[in-house]
C-alpha cells in the first residue's frame, strides 16, 4: 500500500509539472470597438491664414486609409486631388495645386479613416480650415430620397452652386462646372454642409457614374431643391431669426426629350417591331415601294404608343420602309421578311406541321377564376373573324347546353375575346370551342379549346373599402394595390374625390400606393431640372393591409393626399 501511494503521488506531480511547462498566450481583453480618435492636428481644426501645403492628423491609435481618393471629399473641390498617406498614427494630406486665398475648405473623411487592427471606421469626421483671417461657420442639412421608391438615396454627391456666377446661367451650372461645395449621403440618405457662406445656393444631388461632378450623362439619377436655398448654424444661434430647415430632395433619372428609335427588328414570319424612346403618334412609318393586293399591314401600337407592331401577310421576301417624325427621325431601312433560320432550326422546322395554329391562353390560375371574373381568352395575334359553331358546347356540371357560347372582343385590335357568360360561385363548368372558330389577320386558326374549371367560394377572399380625398387642384390620383413584394394588384384613377373597392382578393399582406398625376397620362412622371419640374409625388398608406378570408377590411378614416 505505501508503495502504491507513491506512485500515485509521483504521477500527480508529473501531470502538473507537464501542465506548469506549457506557454499560454495571455488574454487579451475585450475587443476594441471603439473608432480612432484625433489627438492632434496641425495645423488645428478650424484654424485661419493656413498658407501650407498639408495638413497632420495624428490619432490615439495606428490607422490606415480605406480608399481616400473617392471617401475624402473637399470643397470647395480642387482639380487636382491631394496625396493622402500614413506615417504610423498620422495621416499626411498634401495639396497638389496652390489654394484659394480668403476661402474656407472643409475636408470631409467620410468613411476613410479607420484603426489598424480591428478595423473601427471613423465616421462623419470634418476638417476645416480658412486661408484667411475669417473661417465660415455657417451649415446646411438634408436628405436625398428616390422619388419612385421612398427610399433612401444612399452615396449621392450633392452639390451647392453660388448664385454669383457671371458667365454661366443658373440652370446650366450643374452641366458645365463643379460646384462650389460638395458633400455626400449616408447610408440613410442624409447629408450635411458645413464651413459656408452666408450667400443664396443652388441645391443640387447626382449619382455621379463618372464621378467627375457633372451632370453629363442622360442615365445619371439627380436630384434638385426647386428654390434658391441658403446656409444657417447648426447650434443656438440661428440667422436672421429663421427656423433651421432640412432640405428633401427626390431623386429620379431625367427622360430624355429626343425621340429615337431603340429596336427595328423581324420577329417572326408576318411581323415587324419598331421600339421607340417615346410615343410614336407623330411618327409616320410608310412602304416606299407599290405593294400588291395580296399583302396586308396591321399597325398595332402598345398602351405607351411607342412600340409599333406590324402585322402582315407574307407575301414578299424584302421590303423598303420609311420612319419620319419630321424633326429628329428620318430612316430609310430595307427589310428581309424571311427569318433567318440555323441548319437545325430548318430541320425542325420541317418536322413540325406544316399548318400553324394560333397560340390560345387563358386566365384561368390552377383551373379556377375567382366569383364573377370572365373567362378570357388571348391570342397571339390580332383576331379578326370569329365563326361561333353549332356544336359549341358548354358543360354545367353535367348537363350540356349547346350553342350558348358567344365571345366579345376585349381589347382594340382583337388580342383578347370574353365569353358572355356570368359563372356561378362553387360551381364546376366545361367548355368547348371546336377548331376554326377564331381567325388571325395573317390566316392563322386556333384548335380546339377544351376548357375544365371551377369557380371558387366568395368566402376565400377578402375585400378592402376606403374612401379617397384627392386635392382640388389635381387632374388626377392614381391609387394602386400592391403585393409586399410591389407588384401591382389592381388601378383605379381618380379625378375627384370617391369611394374605391379592392374586392376579391386572395388571403394576404397588401400595400397602398398613390402617384399625384400630375401630367394626366395614368403614369408616373419623372421631373426634369431643365424645365424645373419636380417628380410627381408618391405617397404610401400607412401601414399594411392584412386581408384574411371571408372578411372586409374598411377603412373609417378617409385618406387624405396631400400635394
Amino acid at each position: 500500500m505505501k508503495k502504491w501511494a507513491i506512485n500515485i503521488t509521483v504521477f500527480v506531480v508529473a501531470i502538473l509539472m507537464i501542465r506548469c511547462a506549457n506557454v499560454v498566450s495571455p488574454s487579451g481583453g475585450p475587443k476594441d470597438m471603439k473608432a480612432p480618435v484625433v489627438l492632434e492636428a496641425s495645423p488645428a481644426n478650424n484654424s485661419t491664414n493656413f498658407k501650407g501645403r498639408s495638413i497632420h492628423l495624428t490619432f490615439d491609435e495606428f490607422v490606415t486609409l480605406n480608399n481616400p481618393s473617392n471617401n475624402v471629399l473637399i470643397s470647395p473641390p480642387m482639380n487636382k486631388k491631394p496625396t493622402y498617406r500614413t506615417s504610423g498614427k498620422t495621416v499626411i494630406i498634401r495639396f497638389e495645386e496652390p489654394l484659394k486665398p480668403n476661402t474656407t475648405y472643409s475636408i470631409n473623411f467620410g468613411d476613410a479613416i479607420k484603426d489598424l487592427h480591428e478595423g473601427n471606421v471613423m465616421s462623419g469626421y470634418t476638417f476645416n480650415f480658412s486661408t484667411g483671417d475669417i473661417i465660415d461657420s455657417l451649415s446646411l442639412k438634408g436628405k436625398v430620397t428616390s422619388a419612385s421608391t421612398l427610399k433612401p438615396g444612399e452615396n449621392f454627391y450633392v452639390a451647392l452652386y453660388s448664385n454669383d456666377n457671371d458667365t454661366v446661367t443658373l440652370d446650366s451650372l450643374p452641366y458645365r462646372v463643379k460646384p462650389n461645395y460638395v458633400t455626400t449621403t449616408n447610408k440613410n440618405g442624409e447629408f450635411q454642409f458645413s464651413g459656408l457662406v452666408d450667400k443664396e445656393y443652388l441645391l443640387f444631388a447626382l449619382n455621379d457614374n463618372n464621378s467627375n461632378l457633372v451632370f453629363d450623362l442622360p442615365n445619371e439619377e439627380i436630384a434638385f431643391y426647386s428654390e434658391l436655398v441658403r446656409p444657417y448654424f447648426i447650434g443656438k444661434q440661428i440667422v436672421k431669426d429663421t427656423i433651421n430647415p432640412s432640405y428633401e430632395l427626390f431623386s429620379f433619372v431625367q427622360e430624355d426629350s429626343i425621340q429615337k428609335i431603340f429596336k427595328k427588328e423581324l420577329v417572326e414570319a408576318g411581323l415587324l417591331r419598331f421600339v421607340f424612346r417615346y410615343p410614336a403618334d407623330n411618327v409616320s412609318i410608310t412602304p416606299l415601294e407599290e405593294l400588291p393586293d395580296t399583302f396586308n399591314i396591321m399597325p398595332v401600337y402598345s398602351s405607351r404608343k411607342d412600340t409599333v407592331l406590324w402585322y402582315f401577310t407574307p407575301t414578299k421576301d424584302s421590303l423598303w420602309i420609311s420612319i419620319n417624325d419630321g424633326v429628329n427621325i428620318s430612316d430609310t431601312t430595307h427589310y428581309s421578311l424571311k427569318p433567318r433560320e440555323s441548319v437545325s432550326r430548318r430541320r425542325r422546322n420541317q418536322e413540325e406541321t406544316k399548318v400553324k395554329s394560333l397560340t390560345v391562353k387563358n386566365n384561368l390560375k390552377s383551373g379556377k377564376l375567382k366569383p364573377y371574373q370572365p373567362l378570357v381568352l388571348t391570342f397571339n395575334e390580332p383576331v379578326t373573324k370569329l365563326n361561333e359553331h353549332d356544336t359549341t358546347r358548354f358543360i354545367v356540371d353535367k348537363d350540356t347546353i349547346l350553342n350558348d357560347l358567344h365571345f366579345v372582343k376585349v381589347d382594340e385590335y382583337g388580342f383578347k375575346y370574353q365569353l358572355a357568360k356570368e359563372f356561378e360561385p362553387e360551381k364546376k363548368y366545361q367548355i368547348l370551342v371546336p377548331d376554326s372558330t377564331f381567325f388571325g389577320f395573317r390566316g392563322l386558326t386556333n384548335d380546339t379549346i377544351k376548357l375544365s374549371f371551377s369557380i371558387q367560394e366568395e368566402s376565400a377572399f377578402g375585400n378592402v373599402y376606403l374612401t379617397v380625398e384627392v386635392p382640388g387642384d389635381l387632374p388626377q390620383v392614381i391609387i394602386e394595390l400592391l403585393t409586399e413584394q410591389g407588384k401591382v394588384v389592381e388601378k383605379h384613377i381618380l379625378t375627384q374625390s370617391g369611394e374605391i373597392a379592392f374586392e376579391y382578393l386572395d388571403p394576404g399582406k397588401y400595400k397602398l400606393k398613390a402617384t399625384l398625376d400630375q401630367d394626366a397620362n395614368g403614369e408616373w412622371s419623372p421631373g426634369n431640372f431643365a424645365k424645373r419640374l419636380q417628380p410627381e409625388k408618391i405617397v404610401f398608406y400607412k401601414g399594411t393591409l392584412e386581408v384574411r378570408a371571408n372578411w372586409d377590411i374598411d377603412l373609417d378614416e378617409p385618406w387624405k393626399i396631400e400635394k
